[in-house]
């Protein structure tokens, strides 16, 4: 029998081939089917790559929400609605014609010719952390049904967006291929389900700065100070060459998934160290104080500076977790947590950011993702709050030749189902990748050799042109 990554399908044989469920988050398919599977693929593979926007993005900044942003009262507000759905937040006119959305998000509004919103995600795990596990990696949790005790990271989960973006478009030897900025947490409880390397083996896992370092000069990176702990260059030309005398040794040694995690952190510690592209990528100081602080003084707006600049400089991959105190699960006080704590920051930054690339004529050379692991409740419970609603909710994409100021997909009349258009995670994840030019259906193994397949979904290509 072989084996190969499944996940919830929903359109054409090539997801119907994939409903068997298997150990390990795997789903076990024989031989023949695995055949089908991939004639049934090729067809709309070799179409995407005819289709236009293919490769187009040279890296992605993923703003990722945890908690689920109510899209009701951000990108898809419904002012017809009766008051408990409508809630208290009113739209506003954006620069294109007929789009509105909320009034806390002025700047973003006065942007929206450069971005595209889509109204219609729609998926069925209403639970934070399966639901994040699949919006990171386009697949479902195999424990995400039924709900239960959330499980925790594994090393067997399937691997997250950026460490799939890491092995198959690595970004070189003097740059790291996917970075995290933040945390993501809920609550102040650390849930990592998604956002790692899972079976790919942890030298795939993200480099990693986290929200509570102050983020101004160089940065003191954790996974650098790790390895050389307390070392000068002396004992830093040491440490290499005895790794230059294990790598020596290699072919004498059993190749332990453990010895490929240690080599894969200590290797990448070591280009940090070595690369001035790599060090100057992390450097604020390089920027003038007039646009740090028009980014703001808030760890997310700081972060989506340091996200230009890690893009600028040829990360594919960058995920900023936008939670900073707190994240986005407003289950009371929604409409205080929004306007006072969660909308402003994020106003600030993303339309500094986008402001930003367009000023320097790079606003089409990375792909923007904003978006979250499900939507809020149409109606408003007894304590001001929305609770959880994967059924559908809102994202917003820019750059890499994204046609901005349309709206992909609508939702009903309460913005509970989508109306038109209907789009999943998974179709998200193969977007990113079209986008970075990595054919949603490239194969590869995972670091036990059972063969991966990057994503089920399909591409929104009607965002492009």
């Amino acid at each position: 029998m072989l084996s190969i990554l499944g996940g919830e399908t929903r359109r054409g044989a090539t997801r119907r081939e994939a409903l068997r469920v298997g150990g390990l988050g795997f789903t076990g398919l024989m031989l023949s089917d695995w055949l089908r599977l991939r004639a049934a693929a090729a067809e709309p593979r070799q179409a995407a790559q005819r289709a236009s926007g293919f490769g187009k993005a040279r890296s992605c900044i993923l703003v990722f929400n945890y908690g689920g942003p109510s899209h009701l009262d951000t990108f898809d507000l419904k002012p017809d609605a009766p008051r408990e759905i409508r809630g208290e937040f009113r739209p506003i006119a954006t620069g294109v014609p007929g789009m509105a959305i909320t009034e806390h998000l002025p700047r973003l509004a006065r942007m929206a010719a450069s971005y595209a919103i889509v109204r219609s995600v729609s998926h069925i795990d209403n639970d934070h952390a399966v639901g994040t596990y699949l919006a990171l990696t386009g697949y479902p949790h195999p424990r995400s049904r039924p709900l239960g005790v959330e499980p925790p990271a594994s090393p067997q989960d399937l691997p997250s967006l950026g460490s799939i973006v890491s092995k198959l478009r690595p970004a070189g030897r003097s740059m790291f291929s996917y970075v995290t900025l933040g945390d993501l947490r809920h609550l102040g409880n650390h849930d990592s389900m998604g956002q790692n390397a899972g079976c790919l083996g942890r030298a795939y896992d993200p480099f990693t700065i986290p929200f509570q370092r102050p983020i101004t000069g160089v940065l003191d990176v954790p996974s650098v100070t790790a390895v050389l702990t307390g070392g000068d260059g002396g004992q830093l030309a040491n440490r290499h060459r005895l790794l230059d005398q294990v790598a020596q040794a290699g072919p004498a040694l059993e190749l332990t998934a453990g010895m490929r995690n240690l080599d894969g952190f200590t290797q990448q510690a070591f280009e940090l160290l070595g690369s001035p592209a790599s060090r100057n990528a992390f450097n604020l100081d390089d920027e003038p104080q007039h646009l740090k602080d028009a980014y703001g003084p808030t760890p997310f707006g700081r972060n989506c500076l340091l996200a230009r600049r890690l893009a600028e400089a040829g990360v594919p991959l960058v995920t900023l977790y936008s939670a900073g105190n707190r994240d986005w699960d407003t289950h009371g006080n929604n409409f205080n947590l929004l306007k006072d704590t969660l909308l402003p920051p994020m106003d600030r930054g993303l339309a500094t950011l986008l402001e930003d690339l367009r000023q320097r004529g790079l606003l089409d050379e990375p792909l923007g993702v904003w978006m979250g692991d499900m939507g809020r409740t149409p109606r408003i419970n007894g304590d001001a709050g929305r609770d959880h609603w994967s059924f559908c909710y809102s994202i917003v994409m820019a750059g890499a030749g994204i046609r901005g100021g349309q709206v992909i997909g609508s939702s009903d009349r309460h913005a509970a189902y989508p109306s038109t258009s209907p789009v999943h995670p998974a179709d998200i994840a193969a977007t990113i990748y079209h986008f970075l030019g990595i054919d949603p259906r490239a194969h590869f193994t995972d670091q036990e050799g059972r063969p991966l397949v990057a994503s089920t979904g399909s591409p929104l290509l009607n965002l492009f042109g």
